[in-house]
């Protein structure tokens, strides 16, 4: 009677765990990073999320399934739905010349403006009232078509300024630009079921065991 016993109480754990909207498993004793499966019943997909004190973000998603005490990760095309966010747009008036190039950087997930423009060894912020970057176009001087460069999720971004006497506003939207994005693309993970943890291999080597477990948050 013991593995019928096991199965109810499996079932039983399956039909409580799949009503809720979302299921959080962070994994046990990681005060110095943050690993984390998120679950989504409803639609049968996941995020995963492991980031580092040092600001470094290991991301993945994708659809799931569980058989016989097993977690299923199909990991898909994680980069596309971030990428997506990332725009530049460049607004010209001919009519209206300006000395000064004016650059918002906003960040989606912040929720703000944030970011910094590079020019040779030059840095620039923005100010703390709006966050604008106001670049003097005289440091373009004698450049036909200057490239400025930077930051988002981890990756140097070099933007030319074509027409730059008649270039007045640069737009930058990303998502989470300070993060430093490692994706997690079109493979299959297995992780263990057992009521309300996961274990797995310790694919970061955030131990030095090399079985890990994540518990399900209240």
């Amino acid at each position: 009677m013991k593995k019928p016993l096991l199965l109810i109480i499996f079932v039983l754990t399956m039909s409580k765990l799949s009503a809720q909207d979302t299921l959080v498993f962070s994994q046990q004793n990681s005060s110095l990073f943050s690993n984390k499966y998120f679950l989504y019943p409803k639609s049968k997909t996941f995020e995963h999320k492991f980031k580092t004190d040092d600001g470094q973000l290991w991301y993945g998603k994708g659809t799931y399934e569980i058989k016989k005490k097993k977690l299923i990760l199909s990991f898909g095309d994680s980069e596309k739905g971030i990428k997506d966010d990332n725009k530049i747009t460049k607004i010209y008036d001919r009519n209206n010349k300006t000395d000064t190039l004016l650059v918002e950087i906003f960040d989606k997930k912040l929720n703000s403006s944030s970011g910094h423009i590079k020019f040779k060894e030059q840095y620039f912020y923005g100010g703390f009232d709006n966050g604008i970057i106001k670049i003097p176009k005289s440091i373009f001087e004698n450049i036909e078509n200057p490239i400025v460069e930077t930051f988002i999720q981890g990756s140097l971004v070099n933007i030319e300024l074509t027409k730059i006497t008649e270039l007045n506003v640069l737009k930058i939207t990303a998502f989470d630009i300070y993060s430093y994005y490692h994706f997690e693309s079109n493979f299959e993970r297995i992780l263990t079921f057992n009521n309300d943890e996961l274990k797995s291999d310790d694919f970061y080597n955030t131990t030095n065991k090399r079985k890990v477990k994540f518990i399900l948050e209240k």
